[in-house]
């Protein structure tokens, strides 16, 4: 059974008093434990909401969204947060709320979710050290590197240790070389954690280490096959010496 899936998904928004802009149209999408999905469009084509409506924050118009075999819509509401905090992590290019020492800001909304302090902060620690950003630990966001902030945002959405990773456009500034090797950090996570990625993308360099592709044109997702950018022969192999743009290591092997 997928992890997560969409059926039929319809979402439309006002525009003025007299018309609907349609975002999405009979979208119908599956993402299954360890593999990466990756929808490509550009701006403005509907993938934030595409991502909103994984992650329970939009109510489609029409349509069913499913999580681990579950109808979010068909939950109750308490019942429905409480599945969306535990089984969903979001991996967005952003600031924190409050600033406070990278550590602490992943720790922070795990102790929302009634998670214990000590055991808040051990999962923290090991999704920073997990995707070689252990050293950002005391780091403020603001003195981050952007490279640095990539890693962060993923480390925040695997510490609640979620079914479903979603992520929103995270290479958008990067070059070739570091899109691969967030994309193949993904990848490695999705095999390791033995969890479902849905990324969306701008970019089809992006789309490199993903199982399945898809395009979302006017609303609608096409899924007939995309051929990827072809991966070098040579993989790289997460140089620690700061070879690809002063990024960290990530401990990982080719």
């Amino acid at each position: 059974m997928s992890v997560f899936a969409l059926a039929g998904v319809c979402v439309s928004f006002p525009r003025g008093q007299r018309h609907l802009v349609r975002v999405l149209a009979d979208v119908s999408l599956a993402v299954d434990r360890g593999e990466v999905v990756s929808v490509l469009a550009q701006r403005a084509q509907g993938k934030t909401t595409l991502l909103r409506v994984a992650a329970g924050m939009v109510k489609p118009d029409r349509g069913r969204v499913y999580l681990d075999g579950e109808d979010l819509w068909q939950l109750a509401d308490r019942r429905r947060t409480r599945l969306l905090g535990s089984r969903v992590g979001m991996v967005a290019h952003s600031a924190p709320d409050i600033e406070v020492p990278v550590l602490e800001s992943i720790a922070l909304p795990l102790l929302v979710s009634k998670t214990g302090k000590r055991e808040a902060y051990e999962r923290a620690s090991r999704a920073l050290e997990r995707v070689g950003a252990g050293e950002c630990a005391e780091q403020f966001w603001g003195s981050l590197a952007d490279w640095e902030r990539a890693l962060v945002a993923i480390a925040r959405g695997i510490a609640r240790e979620p079914a479903l990773l979603l992520v929103d456009d995270l290479t958008a500034s990067f070059g070739l070389e570091e899109t691969e090797q967030i994309t193949k950090l993904l990848a490695t996570l999705a095999k390791e954690l033995d969890l479902g990625v849905l990324m969306c993308v701008s970019d089809a360099d992006a789309m490199l280490w993903s199982e399945r592709m898809a395009r979302l044109v006017d609303g609608e997702l096409l899924e007939d096959p995309i051929p990827p950018p072809e991966r070098p022969g040579n993989i790289i192999d997460f140089p620690g010496d700061g070879a690809a743009g002063d990024g960290p290591s990530y401990g990982m092997s080719s």
